[in-house]
Formats: C-alpha cells, sequence, structure tokens
C-alpha cells in the first residue's frame, strides 16, 4: 500500500489493506481533500489474474460520476450561449425520437440532466467505436419506451445523458471525447484522465471483477461497457486524484486549483440546488443538475457528489461544501459499497461531523403483501416479486443481451416502512432498496423502485 505524506492527522487510511482483504475488494484507491492538504492510499491489485498492484497513479473506471462532467460541458455551453436548458432538445437535434411522443417534442437538457424525463434508461446498445459512435447510438432509440411521463418523477437515465452529450457534439462540432479533453481535462490539470482504452493503456489500469464475494472473483471477461454510452460513463477511467481535482471544482464556485474558471458559480449552485425529491429510502435523498443530493446532518441537502458502476468495478465522490472535504474511492470489484459505507463513515465524522446513514433496521408495518405481487419490467431487466411463507423474494432478470452481470436469484426483503422494503444480494453487506409506489385502486402498485430505477408493473 502507499500513503501520500501529506496525509491529514485526522484520517486514517492505513488499515486500507485490511478493509480491502474484510470486504473482498480485490483492489481500491482513495483520495481525500480535507484542510487544504491531499491525502491518498491504495491497496490491492489492479487484476487478480496479473498481480499486478494497485497504485495512487492506478486508473480505475468512474462510471456514472462521468455525468457530472457531462453535465459541466452543458453548462459551459449554457453560459456561451449556445444552449439552453429548457428548450426542446430537437432545437439542436432535429431528428431524435423516442417512442413517447410527448418526450419526443418536449425533452428538454434540464429533463435529461435531472433524470426527469421518464425514458427507459438502461438502453445499452453497442453502436460501434466510430467517431459517430454516439450519433449513431441515439438514432437508436426510437423504440426505447417511456417508463413514466415526461416530468412525472426522477428516474435514473443513462440514456438522457448520451442523448446530452450528442447535443454536446452538435453544437461544438467536436467528439464528446475531445470536447472532454479539450474543455475540462486540460484545463483544470488531470491529464491521466482517459476516455478511450487507448489512453488508459499509458498508465497503470484496474479491471473490474465479477462474482459473489467471498466464494471467488474472477477478472471480467468484458473490460469495458459500449464506448457509444461514454456520456453517461461507459468508459471514462481515472485515478483517484482527478476526480478530487475536479470535486475541488466543483467545490470552490467552479475554480479549479490550477486557478482555471471551469463553470460560473451561478452555474455551480445548479448541480448542487435540489431540483427534485427523490423517494424516500432510496440511494439518495435529492437530485441537482447532474449530482446527487444527501442529507446526513441537519443543514438541509449537505453532501453532494455521485457514484459510478461499470462492469465489476464501483466508484464514489462525495463533497461536503461546509467542511469542504472531498472524498474518492475507486474500487474493482467484491463488496465496494460495504468498503465506501466503512471509509466515508470514518472520514465525514471526522472532518465534518456528518455520516451517511447507517443500514435500515427491519419494521412490520402491518403491509398487505398480496398487492405487491406481480411482475415489473425496464428494458434490461424484469423484477418478478413472490411470496413465500409470508416472506415477498424478488428476482431480478436480465433481459436478453443484459445477461454479462448475472442475476435471477431470489432476494428476501424485508420491510422498513410502509410501502418500503430492503434486500441485501448474496455477499454484500449494505441493503438494496425496493419501494412500492403510485397504487390503484386495488392498492396495486404501478411503479417497483429500486437502484434509483423504476420498473413499471406489467400485466394484471
Amino acid at each position: 500500500m502507499s500513503v501520500a505524506e501529506t496525509q491529514s492527522p485526522q484520517l486514517d487510511l492505513d488499515d486500507l489493506p485490511e478493509l480491502i482483504e474484510r470486504f473482498h475488494v480485490p483492489g481500491a484507491a482513495i483520495a481525500v481533500w480535507h484542510d487544504g492538504a491531499l491525502s491518498e492510499a491504495a491497496a490491492g491489485l489492479v487484476n487478480l489474474n496479473t498481480g499486478v498492484e494497485a497504485t495512487t497513479d492506478t486508473l480505475f473506471q468512474i462510471g456514472s460520476i462521468t455525468k457530472l462532467y457531462t453535465t459541466v460541458l452543458v453548462l459551459q455551453l449554457v453560459e456561451e450561449g449556445l444552449l439552453s436548458l429548457d428548450e426542446p432538445i430537437r432545437k439542436w437535434l432535429p431528428d431524435f425520437k423516442v417512442a413517447d411522443a410527448e418526450a419526443t417534442a418536449k425533452v428538454t437538457l434540464r429533463h435529461l440532466l435531472t433524470h426527469t424525463s421518464g425514458i427507459d434508461g438502461d438502453y445499452f446498445v453497442d453502436a460501434g467505436r466510430g467517431e459517430d459512435r454516439i450519433e449513431k447510438f441515439v438514432s437508436l432509440l426510437g423504440e426505447v419506451p417511456n417508463l413514466s411521463p415526461l416530468g412525472h418523477m426522477f428516474a435514473y437515465c443513462n440514456v438522457g445523458f448520451v442523448i446530452a452529450g450528442r447535443v454536446i457534439e452538435k453544437v461544438t462540432g467536436l467528439t464528446w471525447d475531445k470536447a472532454m479533453r479539450t474543455r475540462i481535462v486540460k484545463n483544470i490539470g488531470t491529464p491521466a484522465f482517459s476516455t478511450l482504452p487507448e489512453q488508459a493503456m499509458r498508465h497503470r489500469t484496474a479491471i473490474g471483477h465479477l462474482g459473489t464475494p467471498g466464494k471467488g472473483l474472477m477478472v471480467s471477461p468484458i473490460a469495458y461497457l459500449a464506448q457509444s454510452n461514454a456520456p453517461a460513463g461507459s468508459t471514462p477511467m481515472a485515478p483517484a486524484r482527478d476526480i478530487v481535482t475536479f470535486g475541488r471544482t466543483l467545490l470552490a464556485a467552479g475554480t479549479a486549483p490550477n486557478g482555471h474558471q471551469l463553470i460560473s458559480e451561478e452555474s455551480t449552485a445548479l448541480v448542487t440546488r435540489p431540483h427534485c425529491a427523490c423517494p424516500a429510502g432510496g440511494s439518495l435523498d435529492g437530485m441537482g443538475l447532474g449530482a446527487f443530493l444527501w442529507q446526513w446532518g441537519t443543514d438541509g441537502y449537505d453532501v453532494f457528489g455521485h457514484d459510478g458502476s461499470t462492469i465489476g468495478q464501483a466508484a464514489f465522490l462525495r463533497i461536503h461544501p461546509k467542511s469542504g472535504t472531498v472524498v474518492v474511492l475507486l474500487t474493482n470489484g467484491g463488496d465496494g459499497k460495504g468498503l465506501a459505507q466503512t471509509l466515508l463513515t470514518r472520514i465525514f465524522t471526522a472532518t465534518a461531523g456528518v455520516a451517511p446513514p447507517a443500514k435500515p433496521i427491519p419494521v412490520d408495518t402491518g403491509d398487505q403483501l398480496g398487492p405487491y405481487l406481480g411482475t415489473y419490467a425496464k428494458t434490461s431487466e424484469t423484477a418478478r416479486v413472490t411470496l413465500k411463507e409470508g416472506t415477498l423474494y424478488v428476482a431480478i432478470q436480465p433481459s436478453a443481451n443484459y445477461g454479462v452481470i448475472g442475476g435471477g436469484a431470489d432476494i428476501e426483503l424485508q420491510s422498513v416502512g410502509a410501502g418500503r422494503f430492503v434486500g441485501t444480494n448474496p455477499g454484500m453487506s449494505q441493503s438494496v432498496n425496493f419501494n412500492f409506489l403510485e397504487p390503484d385502486a386495488k392498492g396495486r402498485p404501478h411503479y417497483l423502485y429500486s437502484g434509483a430505477r423504476a420498473f413499471t408493473r406489467v400485466g394484471d
């Protein structure tokens, strides 16, 4: 393990090797900015097959943390008068089409960046590796349905950020990758940040690992998700310190540590201002413009950031403005969320006096369970809720062409409130929320909401 000489005495990262063993994480890197100092640590391996050690310079896939970068690109173009958050995107993409006529005609960048478009977001078709890959991907969305009406609710939507990426390409004349490098990466001084595999090859690079933690992990047979989904987070990689630099830029009202004004103070405020609430008990409390918002203390939404998940890798960014703390944790398999919960609790308790909420305690609400039974679906997955000996179970099965991550095992659900349940995947320490929303006259929910995503009831 390596620990930077600037480690703050308030922080304790020396036990990272023991923690990754406890949570069956092959390799991890963490960077923390607090009180004017950067602390870094890394432990484990970037690849179980090669045995190469993880270092603080290692590039990990950052997944959907990328969505904050795409949001910043949009805000730059809004400041330049080239885009508007509230005009239909057909102004810039006249051929844009999804299955829902209202979403096709009226969806805006604000809808896309706040996950309120209603479009079924987990559509992962590979549109190739050419420079027109994002354009091709967006052209394939014509049959993608809406899970909810436009503007009706927050429901996580990867597709929306790919559409936003195409809008960026259209108005700049650059590919999304080139716009990222010239407008953000170069300007804030993070040269190791990579959006393409050929860029990452110049650095020590982590690969994801799959399997049940504690029962054996293997290197993922697929290194990257499709490059055509890059604006949503399929391919970007970076060392933890580079993401801290980006986080510090947002913390400082859009001014990077090197003095470059990335976006204005007003635009930065849009990122952290709540645009919509999220269902209670979920993985986040509110949604800013591109940013997840959490309420850890008593000061409203006091933490912002994002999570990222690719094939066998998980990334976590948390920013607490009041204490000036930025934390980035990058992992390449195993129980990354369990590791994150432990480290984030420790670090933010020490630096800010707040911490992420603990795992919810099951309660008996006396709910009638029958109305919850049934099948709920979205493009990439189907969730089947059943009742066995008085207990609810859910089995989530990937749809055709989405089976690389597995699925299908029954997850026992425990009640934590009216219409709210949690379940724990095999080998994981942290629970996943399952909320049943918008019941009909017979009490049957229209939506199953889990992992910030909406599944729609199908059939009776």
